[in-house]
């Protein structure tokens, strides 16, 4: 019998009794922070720059590892916070994907993407393999930015809508005038109707090409890596990587805007044939700025944002980059592009949302945001009302910002945003970094997020190689974050606890659990008096 271990945390007696869980697998940087009402554990590391993830009809991991392929890993789960990777199989051996991941709705057809291309395999869960694993069938094509640039394709499987694909592509360069032309599909989200099983070669079938097919879902995006579907509504929202190094009127305003954006493009609609060409290249959604108009974040930022007027969060505004030049927009009834008389000007005007659709949300700048997942519910109206979005943390800021998982509050009822288009206090977040300053070196990096049928959420850290788990075990409350408050959440993956992970819910502000990779003296000096009974 193992004895039990108790914590004096702050006041707080908290007990750990021990079980026979596996030992919590060690990371190598400080432990994170979770909100109360969250618990989080760290499953794997060492893989290589894991990205996209997804949950398959068995409950196992497929985890694209850039430059490498698709893993599958088969979770050992002796009931929550016990899960352990049990298995790991190489199921796709391809160098050139990067990050897209999905899975059909029936689960037997399995999706990634490349920096060109998006494949598809037949999939089997039950015995763990693919078809043809060297020679996938190839569905779009043609994607890849001139000069490098974002090389990411992140891929939606409509649950609204079956047999469409949305698949998002950034931009070449920081500010890349390409965007400006529909015709070139960069800077784009486009949908794609992959139902018919003859598509794609090898086989003969059809291969789509990005730029000219398919149908647009929303342009002007700089770089939305993150995209997905409401459960209950079916509204797609995305979330987006803004500029950086911005200058308005001379002034370097980098610091604190443009900020990131959650953009909406409304419900999917296609025609009733869609294997009509006539219907292909058509545009759904709007044009969201990009190159012409960022993003306002913070306008009482140091130094003073430059002929600030009447602008607010979520305000786009022109800037030293601007093309000023007339936009491209594709009309609305007519099925060929059509060219618009809008003067862009350095009036802020030019960028008002009769030209351009602003952000429904703003994020702080360089926060990048990479994914965003909707709480499937299972019934539970409080997870309904929640959409998590990973922060990979900046790299060009003074004080680094982000590095987080994050939420936003829903209204289940409209299938918007709780919080006004001009809030500065939209997120909550979930699980972050405890000192930031420390980032990236010593600090966790989101990515991918996946949603199980267990309401788990699975998270992938491609900077240091890590899978984690997190699961909301009581009520979130708004009075904790990154930005001043201190969790109380548990981190069950303290490398000094080789028994039972800490798990027990209490209050206090000032007090934090023990985490991953710290030893237990170096995380509660002076407030915490440790005891093995």
């Amino acid at each position: 019998m193992f004895p039990s271990l108790f914590f004096w945390l702050s006041g707080t007696l908290v007990q750990a009794a021990a079980s026979t869980c596996p030992a919590p697998v060690p990371a190598s940087y400080p432990a994170p922070v979770v909100r109360n009402g969250f618990e989080a554990r760290l499953v794997a590391t060492g893989l290589k720059k894991p990205r996209g993830v997804i949950v398959d009809s068995n409950g196992r991991l497929l985890v694209v590892e850039a430059g490498k392929g698709i893993t599958h890993m088969t979770i050992k789960d002796d009931g929550w916070p016990c899960l352990s990777v049990d298995k790991t199989t190489t199921l796709v051996s391809m160098s050139d994907l990067n990050h897209g991941i999905q899975l059909s709705i029936d689960g037997k057809t399995l999706y990634a993407s490349s920096s060109n291309s998006v494949y598809s395999w037949v999939y089997d869960a039950d015995a763990i393999r693919v078809s043809d694993e060297k020679s996938p069938k190839t569905l779009i094509t043609n994607m890849t930015n001139a000069g490098g640039g974002h090389s990411t394709r992140t891929l939606l499987i409509s649950r609204k809508q079956p047999g469409i694909m949305l698949v998002s592509r950034g931009s070449g360069s920081n500010i890349d005038n390409g965007a400006t032309d529909h015709s070139s599909g960069i800077s784009q989200i486009r949908a794609f109707d992959i139902s018919d099983p003859n598509l794609g070669t090898p086989g003969g079938g059809k291969v789509y090409d990005y730029p000219s097919e398919g149908w647009t879902i929303g342009w002007g995006l700089r770089n939305s890596v993150g995209v997905a579907e409401d459960p209950k509504t079916g509204g797609i929202y995305s979330v987006e990587n803004s500029a950086d190094g911005i200058k308005r009127f001379g002034v370097d305003i980098h610091e604190d805007s443009p900020g990131e954006e959650m953009n909406y493009h409304g419900v999917l609609h296609f025609p009733s044939n869609r294997s009509s060409s006539s219907g292909q290249g058509q545009q759904q959604g709007g044009n969201h700025g990009y190159p012409y108009c960022l993003a306002l974040y913070n306008s009482s930022a140091s130094p003073s944002f430059p002929s600030l007027g009447d602008l607010k969060t979520g305000s786009q505004f022109t800037h030293d980059s601007t093309p000023y030049s007339i936009p491209f927009l594709p009309s609305s009834e007519s099925s060929s592009p059509q060219a618009k008389p809008i003067n862009i000007t350095t009036s802020d005007t030019s960028c008002s949302s009769t030209n351009f659709i602003p952000p429904r949300l703003t994020f702080p700048a360089h926060t990048a945001p990479l994914d965003i997942k909707f709480s499937n519910g299972n019934g539970n109206q409080s997870l309904v009302g929640l959409a998590y979005i990973s922060f990979h943390g900046s790299w060009d800021r003074s004080t680094p910002a982000g590095y987080k998982l994050s939420a936003v509050w829903f209204d289940t009822s409209k299938g918007e945003p709780v919080e006004a288009s001009d809030s500065t206090n939209s997120l909550v977040d979930i699980m972050w970094n405890r000192d930031v300053s420390k980032c990236p070196g010593q600090c966790f990096r989101p990515v991918g997020l996946a949603v199980d049928g267990q309401e788990r959420m699975w998270m992938t850290d491609d900077d240091k190689g890590d899978v984690w788990v997190l699961k909301q075990v009581g009520e979130v409350k708004d009075d904790e974050g990154a930005d001043g408050g201190s969790g109380s959440g548990s981190v069950n993956g303290d490398s000094d606890s080789a028994a039972a992970p800490i798990r027990a819910k209490r209050s206090g502000s000032c007090a934090e659990w023990l985490g991953v990779g710290m030893s237990a003296m170096d995380a509660v000096a002076g407030s915490l008096l440790f005891a093995v009974l």
